[in-house]
Order: structure tokens, then sequence, then C-alpha cells
């Protein structure tokens, strides 16, 4: 997790790109996914999504005659209970859904929502999905439950997961909830140590996200915009 909310920036490091063979779990189907030897990370978009040199690796495996989402290794009963699924018009509907999305309704079936893992999908969601998941009120919703759910979770990432989510809500013109998250977010910061190297830059990205909230529809308050304290 800790991952996730680092704010420091390396030396630029170009990113490889290597190609990987998968084998879906469920009908066996072979396909060749894109990862990397090496990654630098370069920033932060205004969603909170790292910018890297490998932007171009598979994120999420997705088989491609069946669309199912390899968020994670499934168990043997799980997957017994996927090769079930995949057949039924109820999986026909989530396939509709982007990748992200289409995971967390499978970690719905699979009894895998209200835990960090179910929060990181919808995370992901949001960073790479943003527009879609915020036309999606009913999904958009679950990731602010599962906001709430990480953010009793977690302790020294306690204002990343506030200050995130203030935002998203304040994209999805939930006014508000956004305000209470984002004095959250900004009381939490106060409350760290003036040494520790995040409180400048969270204090410089709840001043952005503040400023944001007069315009949200700014290109410099879009999610994909690059945030430069």
């Amino acid at each position: 997790m800790a991952v996730l909310w680092t704010v420091s920036i390396g030396p630029a490091m170009s990113g490889s790109p290597v190609q990987a063979e998968k084998t879906c779990p469920v009908g066996g189907e072979k396909f060749n996914i894109v990862e990397t030897v090496s990654c630098t990370t370069m920033g932060r978009t205004m969603s909170f999504r790292q910018v890297t040199s490998c932007d171009f690796v598979t994120r999420l495996p997705v088989c491609p005659s069946n669309g199912l989402p390899l968020y994670q290794e499934f168990s043997e009963q799980e997957l017994e209970q996927l090769k079930t699924f995949v057949e039924t018009e109820d999986y026909q509907v989530i396939r509709k859904l982007p990748p992200w999305q289409r995971a967390y309704k499978l970690a719905e079936v699979l009894q895998h929502t209200r835990t960090k893992s179910a929060f990181l999908i919808l995370l992901q969601a949001f960073w790479f999905e943003n527009e879609q998941l915020l036309k999606n009120r009913d999904l958009f919703k679950e990731f602010v439950v599962e906001a709430e759910g990480e953010f009793g979770r977690v302790d020294k990432e306690k204002p990343f997961v506030a200050a995130i989510t203030g935002y998203a809500l304040a994209l999805a013109d939930e006014t508000e909830l956004a305000d209470e998250w984002l004095a959250r977010a900004a009381s939490l910061t106060d409350a760290m140590d003036a040494k520790n190297e995040n409180v400048d830059y969270l204090r410089a990205y709840l001043s952005r996200v503040s400023e944001c909230q007069e315009n949200m529809a700014s290109q410099e308050c879009h999610p994909d915009a690059v945030f430069r304290p």
C-alpha cells in the first residue's frame, strides 16, 4: 500500500516493454500481456495516479474471449464458481462494463468486497476509467463506501485516502461530502510531523483541490492532469 502513496520522484529511467504469456484460468485461452523490467515514477495526476515511464504495461489482464478480468489469483472453488457464472445472462450484463468496474462486480459475486482489494479495484477504476465511473452512480457510491472502509483500516495513509476521496466527490458534484472528506485530509495533514516529507506535498495538493472546486471542469483539474506542487 505504501507504494501507492509515495510521493518521492526518482531519476528518470525508461521502462522496457516485455511480452509475457498468460493463460486464462477459465477456458484455458492463452494471450499476451505487456510487462516491464524497469520503471520510474515521475509524479502524479490530480486523481493521484502515478505518472510513470512504464504506463504501457498491462495493469489488468483480461481474457480475450470471455472478457474475464484477472484481478487476482482465484482459488479452485472460485474458479468453479466463475466457470458457471460466465455462462449466465448476469455476466453478460457485467461484461458490458469497463474492465476495472467489471472486476469489482465479479468481486461482489465472489464476496471479495469491503476489503483492501475491493478498494484498490475501484481506485484503479477511478484512475483509468474515471469518466465511466463517475457516470455509473451506483458503482461510484460503492467507491465511497470502500474508501470509508480503507480509511478505517489504514494508519499513516489516512490523509491520502481522505484527499483522493474528497477530490473524487468534488468531481462527482457531491459538494457536501467532498468538503467533509477534504476537511478530514486537512486535519490529518496538520497533525503530521512537520519533518514528514509528505506534509508539504499533501498541503499543496489539498490547496489545488480547493482551487479546483471553483471550476472542476477546468483542464488543470481533470483527473489525468499532472499535479505539480
